[in-house]
Order: C-alpha cells, then sequence, then structure tokens
C-alpha cells in the first residue's frame, strides 16, 4: 500500500514517479513523506497523482508537434485508419485487410521509420530516401510501402502535427527497382501454360482423382477453377445456390478473404457462366458425395453450404478453405508428376486468357470474362503478343 501506518502513530506516503516522469521533472524515482493523520497523508497521494497527470498531459501537449512516427502510428492513425477515415471509399477496411497494413508497418515501415519523430523525418529528405530506397530494393511491393508513408504524412498533416507533408514528390520518384529486377528477369512464356502444359495438368489431376490418390473435392475444385478462368477466392465462395442446374449456369457473386470471411467480388461484380453438360454432371456427382459426408456428420445440406470446405487445423469440420488450399494441392499433384510445368492457381488465370487470345477471341470477350472492369488489366494476363493479319500499309501498296 502506498499509505503505511508507523509505530510512533504517524502515517508514511511512499510513491513511485514514473520513469517519464522523472526524465520530465529530473526528480527521483521515490516520492515519501510522514504525515500525522492518515485524511493528509490520503490528501497528499491525491495530488500526487493529479500532479503526475499533469505533467504528463502538459509535456505531450507541447511537444505533440514532435511525436515519434511509431507512436503516431499506434495512438492515431491505425485507430482513423481501421475506422475508415484515411479511405475514398464509402466502406471500412476489411479484417484482411488490416491484418494485412499492420503486417507491413511491423515488418517493413517501423523497423526504418519508427524511432525518428515526425518532424525529423519530414524535415530530412535525405534520410528518409536513403532509407526507402534501401526498401525498394529488398521488397517487390514497395509501392503499397510508399503509399502507407505518404498517408501517415498526410494525416499527421491534417490533424497540424506537420505543417506539410514535404515527402511526397520525393517519395514518388523512387522507382520499385526489385519489383523492376524481377519483372525483366521472367520470361513471357513463363507467365502462362501452353495448351499441351496445361492438358498435362488436366491428365495428372484426373489420373490422381480416378486412382483414389485425389478426393472428388480437388479434383473438382481445380476443374471448376481453371474453366471458370476466375480468382480462386471466387471459386472458394461458391454455394449451392450459386449453381443453377435447371439453365446450366453459374453465378458468381461473393469471394472469401484470408480469413474465410465472405465479402464482395472486386468491382461487386455478379456474373453468370453458362456450363458444359460435362461439368454439370461432375457437380450434381459431388453434390450427392458431399451430401452423404455431411449427413454422416449430422449436417444438412441447403442452399448456403459451400461446395468446398475442409477441416481446419483445430479439428472444425467443414470450414471455408484456407487461402492457400488450391496451391497446396496443386503442389501435391505435381510432386507426384515431376514432369509438370510449374503452375498456381493465379497461373491458370494467366493460361486461360492467354490460350483465349491464341484462338482468337477478342481482347473485350476475354476482359468480359475475367469479370474485369477494364480491357487494361486484361492487357496483363494476355502474355501473347498481337497477330496483326494484314498490316495496315498493305492496302495503300499497289504491286
Amino acid at each position: 500500500m502506498a499509505i503505511i501506518k508507523t509505530k510512533n502513530g504517524t502515517y508514511r506516503l511512499r510513491m513511485y514517479r514514473s520513469k517519464e516522469v522523472q526524465e520530465i521533472t529530473k526528480e527521483p524515482k521515490l516520492f515519501e513523506k510522514t504525515f500525522k493523520t492518515k485524511r493528509e497523508a490520503r490528501e497528499a497521494e491525491k495530488n500526487f497523482n493529479i500532479n503526475t497527470f499533469n505533467i504528463l498531459n502538459d509535456y505531450i501537449e507541447e511537444n505533440s508537434d514532435d511525436i515519434l512516427f511509431k507512436d503516431f502510428y499506434n495512438d492515431i492513425w491505425l485507430d482513423d485508419y481501421i475506422d475508415g477515415h484515411l479511405s475514398t471509399r464509402t466502406t471500412a477496411p476489411t479484417m484482411a485487410t488490416i491484418k494485412g497494413t499492420k503486417d507491413i508497418f511491423r515488418i517493413h515501415i517501423l523497423p526504418i521509420l519508427g524511432d525518428y519523430s515526425l518532424n525529423e523525418l519530414n524535415e530530412n529528405k535525405s534520410l528518409v530516401i536513403k532509407k526507402m530506397k534501401r526498401k525498394s530494393i529488398e521488397y517487390a511491393n514497395f509501392k503499397i510501402i510508399r503509399s502507407y508513408v505518404n498517408s501517415i504524412f498526410d494525416w499527421a498533416e491534417e490533424l497540424e502535427y506537420i505543417d506539410r507533408n514535404n515527402l511526397t514528390k520525393s517519395l514518388s520518384r523512387i522507382r520499385s527497382v526489385k519489383k523492376e529486377h524481377l519483372n525483366s528477369a521472367k520470361k513471357e512464356e513463363d507467365l502462362y501454360l501452353t495448351k499441351t502444359q496445361l492438358q498435362e495438368w488436366v491428365k495428372a489431376f484426373e489420373y490422381d482423382y480416378k486412382n483414389d490418390l485425389l478426393p472428388m473435392q480437388d479434383y473438382l475444385l481445380f476443374i471448376l477453377t481453371l474453366i471458370l478462368a476466375d480468382r480462386k477466392s471466387e471459386t472458394y465462395a461458391l454455394k449451392w445456390k450459386n449453381i443453377n442446374f435447371e439453365t446450366s449456369q453459374i453465378t458468381i457473386n461473393k469471394t472469401l478473404d484470408k480469413f474465410g470471411n465472405e465479402k464482395n467480388t472486386k468491382g461487386n461484380k455478379n456474373t453468370i457462366f453458362s456450363m458444359s453438360r460435362d461439368t454439370l454432371s461432375l457437380l450434381e456427382k459431388w453434390k450427392q458425395v458431399q451430401q452423404t459426408v455431411l449427413g454422416d456428420l449430422g449436417i444438412k445440406q441447403s442452399k448456403e453450404q459451400l461446395l468446398f470446405t475442409f477441416k481446419d487445423n483445430k479439428g472444425n469440420l467443414n470450414q471455408p478453405l484456407h487461402i492457400d488450399y488450391l496451391n497446396y494441392r496443386m503442389n501435391s499433384v505435381k510432386r507426384r508428376h515431376p514432369y509438370l510445368e510449374k503452375a498456381s492457381p493465379h497461373k491458370l488465370r494467366h493460361t486461360a486468357a492467354t490460350l483465349a487470345k491464341q484462338g482468337g477471341m477478342s481482347l473485350n470477350a476475354i476482359s468480359e470474362a475475367l469479370t474485369h472492369s477494364d480491357t487494361n488489366v486484361t492487357k496483363f494476363y494476355i502474355n501473347a503478343p498481337d497477330i496483326i493479319n494484314e498490316p495496315l500499309g498493305e492496302t495503300l501498296i499497289d504491286f
């Protein structure tokens, strides 16, 4: 206890100053004083606490313009970011986005800028540029780091912790060096599978499925993701209500984040795909198999039931797929068939776009099939040169 009754009947008050208060006041850690009555000692204890609060509060106010980068991030910016105040979007960031943001700061930003004050960084462009250039060489997605650092200083300016953000122009001139190196090292043919390579993948999945090396769910998951050429998270989000067996159509309008939470697709797209009889036959068969498996677990299959689920590492059954579930299944198939070209679910999407272009499908049609909002995005997925049947100048020359 802070107040102790002494042998001679007086009351000793013993309080300790925090390290912060010691640094501000230059007073010793221990405060000790004896009083004749307990009431006087309690009054002194109350005054000590009030005085301590005032000292810290006054110091924070006086030095608010010199707050550390990491303190501004933790105490101010992060809460406002989570609440959605820093974005032009109408919705707050999702839990998955928030986790990703925290990881970027924890791993990349705070270790290099955290212990400097905002003003120190804002007035020392060369220091920031030096550290950020080094990061651009180490980390491929440097663009997101630059964006977050700019956001910190923009918000500090908005709240008047700094007069103005002096770093925007300087940061914009720093190139994403590692990403540029990675892109230049890529061979165009490595970005997609040829038709022969893709057929080998399909045959390998079929072989493993027919020989009981792969469950039907995993086989269908791969085939459906390939056919739809969608994002794997969109296949993960499919429910039986999205499958219309009467009209032979599949509707994609949801996706799953890395935590298994359902959210709208990019651009809030609602896309209906017409499916072949073979694909629907597979889906019908899987629906019956899943119904039996769920029934054995005491779960009734409904329209809200996900097509694809798994048992998580805690033993929970019928859970949304882990974000890398299909990647792991493709890796296991490749280990059994080493001749297969390296591939991933995202590479399947590039492959579908590229082979469709080589087959003569128009850019607009491919963009629509990939549910892109802009054909400029689609061009990134097409890893094949444009083929011009007749040069424009050919009609100008009469041989």
